[in-house]
């Protein structure tokens, strides 16, 4: 069983980077506590304090597939895509050559804010976790048809994961230039809790009537798992408990760069540069993947019509799909450098002249993450019609297709609640059973921060500018 898993993971996850997701509804919405990880320029109204897990949670799935892929209705019941009843054109035509998939978690356990004359201070520790994949077409024909198309060769070559969770400690600086520009910076302090990563630099496979032959090779590699390491030790004092801490597999560092700059009254102009940085990993167990060949019949005669029996039947079949590889002995590496995939943000927005509250936004985002990489442009409206409260929603492009997204920020002193999704469009259409059946994009952000000290943002109490 563990050489099958090493299987399913190796073949079902390609990925080249670590977090790629931010929630991009926040960058223009008003009082909006945490804008400043978005772009390190961008200054706090108030000074806040954020407690554990209610301080802010972000989770998020990005992709060009959707569940209604890969689930389909059939009377009250829903079956899979290797159901007979599923067509292999009406599957096939919902996949395309690449399918990304990326899953992040960000949540703060510790954040507070605070402002010194034109500057503004922040501090957080956070847990990050972000797995960016990329589905080759060919194993869904090759799972779904298996040869029938008349097609007899399938290439997955230049499959690699990368899976990561880190604890991250953050500060971040920025300060005020003439009163129409700032900038900041952000460095981070990484310590990795678990990282899997594999590269299968060939795997090809061609299908013969009599025999189906493989050529695969390359590395499957994991790093210990930090947690273990802490939790062994809670039986003793503190003092062995940061002992555990610090045998953490890997350390590293990361750093934002941001500017803002306000020109022609009404306009607004800001950049950032995220997460350029990389975590050194160490005592890494590494296993080679050697090549082999191998005679298979093909998931073909799967039926899907017993649930308990399409689980058996695929255990077996994947059983014996694991023979085809041959695994070396596992070896330690001393040291492996995880470069981090690095996001640039670019916005714009405007104040309109008859109403200073409402603004428009344009906001670009660019994620370098090689065959992970994305782009996306969101425009945005922007209400503040209370001092204490603002609301955004928009509609974005990118390379996972469109979305609408939404967000509420309730920011009086002493008390803040902000709840958004940078895309809702999956509630939009689903099954009875509650599955999303055309989108799967989604970036839900939600918390409570307690604001303090002198209100510092767009509208003061008595506000002269709302109308011109």
């Amino acid at each position: 069983m563990k050489k099958l898993s090493l299987i399913i993971v190796t073949l079902l996850f390609t990925v080249t980077g670590a977090l790629a997701q931010n929630f991009r509804t926040g960058y223009f919405l008003d009082g909006y506590m945490f804008k400043y990880q978005l772009n390190p320029a961008f200054q706090g109204e108030r000074g806040f304090i954020a407690l554990p897990t209610l301080g802010g949670t972000s989770l998020g799935v990005e992709s060009n597939m959707s569940f209604g892929t890969f689930v389909y209705p059939q009377g009250e019941q829903l079956v899979s895509f290797l159901h007979p009843s599923v067509s292999s054109t009406d599957f096939m035509s919902q996949i395309k050559t690449n399918n990304p998939l990326n899953l992040n978690l960000d949540m703060n356990l510790l954040a507070f804010g605070f402002r010194v004359k034109n500057t503004y201070h922040t501090l957080d520790l956070s847990l990050k976790g972000g797995m960016n994949t990329v589905l080759p077409g060919d194993m869904f024909r090759f799972m779904k048809v298996g040869g029938e198309d008349g097609n007899t060769n399938y290439d997955f070559s230049h499959m690699s994961t990368n899976l990561t969770v880190y604890s991250q400690l953050a500060y971040g600086f920025s300060i005020k230039i003439k009163d129409f520009m700032s900038v900041g910076v952000r460095a981070k302090f990484l310590m990795g809790l678990q990282t899997i990563q594999s590269n299968i630099e060939t795997f090809k496979l061609s299908l013969q009537p009599d025999k189906w032959s493989l050529n695969a090779g390359g590395y499957f590699m994991t790093s210990p798992i930090a947690t273990d390491l802490i939790t062994d030790n809670l039986d003793g004092d503190w003092a062995t408990v940061l002992k555990g801490i610090t045998k953490s597999p890997g350390y590293g560092a990361a750093f934002d760069l941001g500017i803002s700059v306000d020109f022609l009254k009404h306009f607004t102009v800001s950049a950032s540069v995220l997460d350029l940085g990389f975590i050194n990993w160490k005592g890494i167990n590494k296993l080679n993947v050697a090549t082999g060949s191998w005679e298979y019949g093909g998931f073909d005669d799967i039926n899907s019509s017993d649930d308990t029996d399409v689980e058996s039947q695929l255990q077996m079949e994947l059983e014996e799909l694991a023979e085809i590889f041959k695994f070396e002995e596992a070896k330690l590496v001393d040291k492996h450098l995880q470069k981090f995939g690095f996001t640039t943000m670019l916005g714009l927005e405007f104040r309109m002249p008859f109403y200073k509250r409402l603004t428009i936004g344009a906001l670009g985002t660019h994620r370098f993450e090689g065959s992970a990489s994305w782009t996306e442009g969101r425009f945005s409206l922007n209400l503040a019609p209370l001092r204490w409260l603002s609301l955004s929603a928009n509609y974005a492009i990118s390379t996972y297709g469109d979305s609408y997204g939404a967000a509420l920020n309730i920011h009086p002193k002493g008390f803040n609640l902000f709840l958004g999704l940078d895309s809702f469009k999956p509630f939009l259409k689903m099954t009875p059973q509650f599955i999303p059946v055309e989108d799967m994009n989604l970036n839900l952000k939600f918390g409570v921060t307690f604001p303090f000290g002198k209100y510092n943002g767009r509208y003061p109490k008595v506000d002269k500018t709302a109308k011109n």
